[in-house]
């Protein structure tokens, strides 16, 4: 009986096993698609200051469904993850391979307590690359950078110490962001106060490129973008997509015409009804000065936008001229204790039918298409507007009905996009709003987290914020054409807080020539990408480097979307006849003038005339007072 109970036991677990096997053992494994390591150069710091080491990264795809993993023998500070994450879509989409379709496997093993995420980024992505196509890694070579979402090379610390762990290690040449190879250090220097040595730290200028050939036998040569730092690591030269001025065929041209000049007479009107308005109104000579400095502002729009002649920018200028004006009407209203709740109403009401009604418009073309993503970029921004003035209404009413009019003039602009639309059924969009949202997130996350460490500006990416919830909400609700457009402007605003943060601290505007090439390459995907025309003339008439970044993002986030959309589209569009166009008016070419930049006197006269218009509302608040008594 004994002798039997080792046989029993090792038939009860031969059929413990069997249950336990998968059943289809080959169907059950994702297919390893490549691997590679990279070294990664880091700081940490020490007793007697900061030092350099090497990080080793190891990166594993898969076959899977758009995962990032990372595993640490260190600890990773938050945005490792979001570098990860923005260096396999970045290689991704460089590859013209989809994303979603790999999971990607990072291990990172580093001497340093702690590892920052930002700086390996371009390592990373350049692991990714190796890991795709099979292609051996250039072990001579070396680099540190941030990844940016759009594929461009950010700033990062401590290059001095980085260099001379590289160095140590054995590489011949290292890549560092534009205008980093002046780098700051700190040399020691010890003096002798009385009985005692005082230890302090000057600062020292260095070439770190002069110093490296000199002392290292490292050359270091700066890289703005991912496929700069590809050349070096694999010799090749990655094919940038084509990028060439957008240009519009003659029934996008009428379309565009169309559109400015229903904004043109619907501007032009309105500026004129409501001068007459401010000077019939009752208000003190101080109220009417300060608000007529807005009118100016209106006319000064107007002008702009005339002198753009056909430029489907021009819209956008006819819209401000439109907002301003009725920015002054809504004023004068409200100080003279007008009821604006029926123009609320309206306005309301308004935005609600767009935004049922884009999700349905009706797509034939490529011009079709274009306006119906305009109008839906339009109406969501209107929307967001909308709850920015019902939000600050209490604390800053000047303010709310600055956002309550411009998200009027924006629900007009809409509606001329839209006005060559029909409604119908809401065409289906597989993968598109999620792949958007996705990124949305991931980039959104990244940014923040970044600028949150360094101390940037975060007005951009809390806008951002705004409209991944914006995309998320319409989502839930079954408006994927409207989320797809919410998002694209998250990654966009996103993405250019990033560069303007990069262009900061490098004091390089390398980032603007990168921002405007992928902006025309997003335009030359598809024909007649009105969007990406639209707001690339924006960038260019900019007055500002950030809003010029700001734009040329959107250029490029819109007009990919744009693509990506007719893609899917493509077979209905073909299929669907095209409806007969009418002729339209052509816009009077006008010469162009250069965007006078908002300067210290501009904002001063902003300044005076919001103090004028606090004035009046003392003195509003003090006649109710004296009534009341």
């Amino acid at each position: 009986m004994k002798a039997l109970r080792p046989l029993v036991a090792g038939v009860l677990l031969l059929l413990l096993l069997a249950q336990l096997a998968p059943a289809e053992a080959p169907e059950g494994y994702l297919r390893v698609v490549g691997s590679a390591w990279i070294i990664a150069p880091a700081v940490y710091q020490t007793d007697s200051g900061y030092a350099g080491s090497v990080t080793n990264i190891t990166v594993l795809v898969t076959e899977g469904w758009g995962d990032v993993y990372i595993s640490t023998y260190s600890l990773t500070q938050e945005d490792f993850q979001g570098a990860a994450t923005a260096a396999a879509r970045v290689v991704s989409k460089l590859l013209n391979v989809d994303f979603s379709r790999y999971n990607f496997y990072f291990k990172v093993k580093s001497d340093s307590v702690i590892v920052g995420g930002p700086s390996a980024g371009v390592a990373m992505a350049v692991a990714v690359y190796s890991a795709l196509t099979g292609t051996p890694i250039n072990r001579s070579v070396a680099v540190t950078g941030m990844i940016s979402p759009d594929g461009s090379v950010g700033p990062v610390g401590g290059v001095y110490e980085k260099a001379q762990a590289v160095a140590q290690y054995g590489a011949k040449v290292f890549l560092v962001p534009p205008g980093q190879s002046l780098v700051t250090t700190y040399r020691e220097v010890v003096r002798r106060v009385g009985p005692f040595r005082v230890r302090t730290f000057e600062p020292q200028v260095i070439n770190l490129t002069e110093y490296a050939a000199r002392n290292l036998g490292l050359k270091v040569i700066e890289i703005s973008t991912l496929e700069e730092a590809l050349r070096y690591f694999f010799g090749v030269s990655v094919g940038k997509r084509p990028a060439s001025e957008p240009v519009l065929s003659t029934a996008a041209k009428s379309r565009v015409a169309s559109v400015l000049s229903k904004l043109r007479d619907l501007a032009s009107s309105e500026y004129n009804a409501t001068s007459s308005y401010l000077e019939l109104s009752g208000l003190s000579a101080l109220a009417k000065r300060a608000l007529r400095s807005y009118l100016d502002t209106a006319a000064s729009q107007l002008s702009r936008a005339q002198s753009l002649g056909t430029s489907p920018a021009a819209a956008f200028f006819y819209t401000s001229s439109l907002a301003y004006s009725r920015w002054v009407r809504y004023l004068v209203d409200y100080y003279l204790d007008r009821p604006l709740e029926s123009s609320v109403s309206a306005i309301s009401e308004r935005v609600q039918r767009l935004l049922d009604q884009v999700e349905g418009f009706q797509v034939f073309s490529a011009v079709d298409l274009s306006c119906k993503i305009l109008a839906a970029d339009l109406a969501v921004r209107a929307s967001r507007l909308l709850n920015e003035s019902a939000a600050t209404w209490s604390s800053d009413p000047v303010s709310a009905l600055q956002s309550l009019a411009f998200a009027s003039a924006l629900t007009d602009e809409a509606e001329a996009w839209a006005s060559s639309l029909a409604v119908g059924k809401p065409s289906a969009l597989p993968s598109v709003p999620e792949s958007y949202i996705s990124v949305a997130r991931s980039t959104w996350s990244y940014v923040y987290s970044v600028l949150s460490q360094t101390g940037g500006d975060v007005t951009l990416v809390s806008l951002s914020n705004t409209y991944l919830r914006a995309a998320m909400s319409l989502y839930s609700s079954g408006r994927r054409f409207l989320a797809s457009i919410a998002a694209a402007r998250s990654i966009a605003l996103a993405e250019a807080a990033l560069l303007q943060l990069q262009m900061s601290a490098t004091g390089s505007r390398v980032y603007l020539g990168i921002a405007r090439e992928q902006a025309l390459a997003a335009a030359s995907e598809l024909a007649d990408n009105i969007p990406a025309a639209y707001f690339l003339g924006l960038g260019d008439a900019a007055g500002g480097d950030g809003d010029r970044l700001t734009y040329y993002r959107v250029a490029a986030q819109l007009g990919s979307l744009a693509a990506d959309i007719s893609k899917q589209l493509g077979a209905t569009m073909a299929a669907q006849p095209y409806p007969p166009q009418q002729p339209q008016p052509t816009a009077p070419q006008q010469p162009t003038t250069p965007e006078r930049p908002r300067g210290l006197l501009d904002q001063l006269k902003d300044l005076l005339a919001r103090i004028a218009l606090a004035l009046e509302s003392f003195l509003k608040w003090l006649k109710r007072l004296l009534g009341q008594g």
